[in-house]
């Protein structure tokens, strides 16, 4: 049934502002490659990347996204100094989630640290946000300038706070293959 959007409201794209501190979700987006293929490989095929989605889950910015990649691995010089860099990215996304401080080397901390790239999908962690600007395209345009994650706010900082993480997906409900879920039906207000 065609439905009229005259009445809908455009969605703003205004970035949210440096320095934003916020309860951040991950959500891996897998690419096939590496540990649990849970890496992408790049198009050039010189390295493999974990592609993270940083979903806002409290706040004024509630609900709103942005994303990057990590470089994990791969053939050039600068590589191993990118997976050097994005290994740290990734110990302090577990600290702030865990509420690991990062000068703690017991064997219960060094234990919790200790995660497969898979756990990642569904942490929840405080996160300080920035804005990065936009580079030139090789046409000569300009990509516009977008949200970044600037660090995840650890312990050992005063705008981290305990959080309780999500409990893991059950799989979306007690449907079975033999039983399928009924169709969804528009309320009666939007028909």
């Amino acid at each position: 049934m065609p439905y009229d959007y005259s009445d809908a409201t455009p969605p703003t794209f205004e970035l949210m502002p440096a320095n934003t501190i916020a309860t951040l979700l991950i959500t891996t987006r897998p690419g096939g490659v590496g540990e649990d293929n849970m890496l992408k490989r790049s198009k050039d095929g010189r390295c493999e990347m974990l592609d993270l989605e940083y979903v806002v889950y409290d706040g004024d910015y509630k609900g709103r996204k942005f994303w990057q990649y990590l470089v994990l691995a791969g053939t050039e010089p600068g590589h191993e100094q990118a997976g050097k860099i994005s290994r740290g990215v990734l110990r302090t996304i577990v600290e702030s989630a865990k509420g690991i401080r990062p000068d703690d080397m017991s064997p219960e901390a060094r234990a919790a640290r200790t995660i497969g790239l898979g756990e990642l999908n569904g942490l929840l962690f405080i996160g300080k946000i920035g804005v990065e600007k936009g580079g030139q395209k090789p046409d000569g345009t300009n990509w516009p300038d977008k949200n970044t994650l600037i660090a995840a706010v650890t312990p050992d900082k005063k705008e981290w706070r305990r959080i309780e993480q999500a409990p893991p997906f059950d799989g979306g409900g007690t449907s079975t293959p033999s039983t399928p879920a009924a169709p969804i039906t528009r309320p009666e207000w939007a028909q």
